[in-house]
């Protein structure tokens, strides 16, 4: 047996029963999945399309999940438990009742995955980056959870897994915004992650390959499978907006990813929503429940 580990990172693949808007790359997935086998899929968040308000959407995307061939992980979203209070732009602050919903249906909030095969031996740890900056109870409680999964990880290489990315462009804006990790817990997870030796950390959200560092500590945003928000230019480090995902390979001595475009995956441009509305939550205006006799994937 090779002294190596492989695990995928899928992101934002925003399913639902009703707004089933973009669930049509989700069975090309399992199929790729399926043909490589990888010892462990993590999805970064953004696993339903609107879980904040319709736990079936979390239901559904765990069926989804349970579909895959091999374990997998999930981290919550935005669109799935919601945003902290003071940069909700969907109005779904994070909450007991969401976060109940997602524990309930999806899983922890946070947690520790160890993938030790030979020499290779590394941990994986989940954190939700809504409790980030929330005031709620919880957040000093992930805390202490990721201090102390890196004191305890026993020489393992560590990969944190993160929904919004930390930063932008720049590590050190103060502006609060919905694209990244807010300002002060940014620099907590930043700090936390340098001193604990973490390889890198890896993240979703934007629904855009991307690769950034930070003091020599890569950061890694994973594209989605459901959509992509195509800009009028591109700004600089930005790859090509389509949909996919990643393949993380860990050797015992360095950490890889590369980034995989399945050729039948199908890259929606959802610009014009998000433009008008400023969410794709509220559009289109109807649920495709409601369109007559139109098809509506079943996860089983």
């Amino acid at each position: 047996m090779s002294d190596s580990i492989t695990f995928v990172q899928v992101s934002d693949t925003h399913l639902s029963r009703t707004h089933a808007w973009f669930n049509g790359n989700w069975p090309v997935f399992l199929g790729e999945v399926g043909r490589l086998m990888p010892d462990l899929v993590v999805n970064s968040g953004d696993l339903s399309f609107n879980g904040p308000d319709n736990a079936d959407d979390l239901d559904f995307a765990r069926l989804c999940h349970d579909r895959l061939p091999v374990p997998w992980l999930a981290i919550a979203g935005n669109h799935d438990v919601g945003e902290a209070p003071c940069a909700s732009r969907l109005a779904q602050p994070v909450n007991d009742v969401r976060l109940k919903a997602w524990r309930d249906l999806v899983g922890p909030s946070w947690w520790a995955r160890d993938l030790d095969r030979g020499n290779a031996r590394l941990r994986l740890v989940g954190l939700d980056t809504a409790l980030m900056g929330s005031g709620h109870r919880d957040e000093a409680a992930q805390q202490a959870f990721l201090h102390q999964a890196l004191a305890e990880r026993d020489g393992r290489a560590v990969l944190v897994f993160v929904h919004m990315p930390p930063f932008n462009a720049d590590p050190d804006d103060g502006r609060i915004t919905t694209h990244c990790i807010l300002p002060e817990p940014r620099r907590w997870l930043l700090e936390t992650c340098r001193a604990g030796g973490v390889a890198a950390i890896a993240a979703g959200h934007i629904h855009c390959y991307k690769q950034q560092a930070w003091q020599g500590l890569p950061i890694v945003t994973a594209p989605g499978t459901s959509f992509a928000n195509l800009p009028a230019s591109f700004p600089p480090g930005w790859s090509r907006a389509r949909t996919g995902y990643l393949v993380w390979h860990y050797d015992g001595q360095s950490l890889s990813h590369r980034l995989v475009e399945p050729r039948l995956f199908m890259t929606v441009d959802a610009s014009n929503w998000t433009d008008d509305a400023k969410t794709t939550t509220s559009l289109p205006p109807r649920p495709l429940s409601t369109l007559g006799d139109l098809p509506v994937f079943e996860p089983l």
